[in-house]
């Protein structure tokens, strides 16, 4: 997940956010259902900046099942 690509999604959205707030924003941007679901699964907090949304939805179940081992 590219912090460019977040920053993309939540273009014009003010911080701090929260998750329906990002969820409302990926609506409207058209994600994909997997980015989706990890915007399902992260905590319910506030979010600071797009760094902080991209090591939340990195640590997400749904993204770490996606992963390659070594």
């Amino acid at each position: 997940m590219r912090a460019s690509a977040v920053a993309a999604v939540l273009d014009g959205v003010e911080f701090p956010v929260r998750p329906w707030q990002i969820a409302a924003a990926a609506e409207d941007f058209g994600v994909d259902a997997v980015t989706r679901t990890k915007i399902d699964q992260i905590p319910d907090r506030e979010y600071s900046d797009v760094f902080d949304i991209v090591v939340a939805l990195t640590s997400t179940p749904a993204h770490l099942r996606m992963r390659r081992p070594l």
